[in-house]
């Protein structure tokens, strides 16, 4: 992405990281491994990696990484249009979604949207900043089911150039929201695939990014019941 810095690898990175997931920590939680259970979801077998206060974490290989794809099953006590609304809401995310210093909508059409997110976090670790492209299209409103995939976007933004920070290497994910309890529940599925780049060890990214879903969770949870 030309208008955003691409990722340096200085020394004092990992150190910088570890500051990162230290201040991603949720405190309360459990991480109680439950090895060998699995689960599908679409095509795919996720693996059982814990248990947790907002959910149910797994993990799956993706192709061509050595970082897996981290998801967290949850039930949010709201029906699944409601909780697409508010996972889509992206020009709100700051409001509520953590780390999030800007999210503003750069251009909608048909099923799609391009995002651009600016995340601020404290100390010497570095902003990002990156452009998504998200898509609800695969979503049947008619059977209560809402399905929201994003991926990282190389499309030039007018407006954005002066915007700084790091681009990650990577960075897609989910929403799989199907209704429970006749419509008025919701089973949630949010996946993310993070691959940062630079110096950061992989150990530190599936801790981080494992500990950043469940925040999430807590974070749509919370604005759900109108107290975040």
């Amino acid at each position: 992405m030309s208008r955003l810095k691409k990722l340096a690898q200085p020394v004092g990175l990992v150190v910088a990281v570890v500051h990162l997931s230290l201040s991603l920590a949720v405190p309360g939680l459990p991480a109680a491994a439950i090895a060998g259970a699995v689960t599908e979801t679409g095509n795919a077998t996720w693996q059982a990696v814990g248990d947790t206060l907002q959910g149910q974490l797994y993990h799956r290989a993706v192709a061509g990484s050595s970082l897996p794809e981290a998801m967290i099953v949850t039930r949010f006590a709201a029906p699944p249009a409601r909780v697409h609304a508010l996972v889509t809401d992206y020009g709100r995310f700051a409001e509520f979604i953590p780390n999030v210093a800007e999210s503003r909508v750069l251009l909608r059409t048909g099923g799609r949207q391009w995002v651009f997110h600016h995340l601020h976090f404290a100390g010497p670790v570095a902003d990002r900043a990156y452009v998504i492209e998200s898509t609800d299209a695969a979503s049947r409103p008619q059977a209560n089911y809402y399905r929201v995939d994003w991926r990282l976007s190389d499309r030039d933004f007018p407006g954005i150039e002066g915007n700084t920070g790091i681009s990650p290497r990577s960075f897609s994910g989910f929403w799989d929201l199907r209704p429970l309890d006749d419509g008025l529940a919701t089973e949630a599925s949010y996946g993310v695939h993070s691959d940062p780049g630079g110096l950061i060890p992989d150990w530190l990214v599936v801790k981080m990014t494992d500990r950043y879903i469940q925040q999430v969770i807590a974070a749509v949870r919370r604005r759900l019941a109108g107290t975040g």
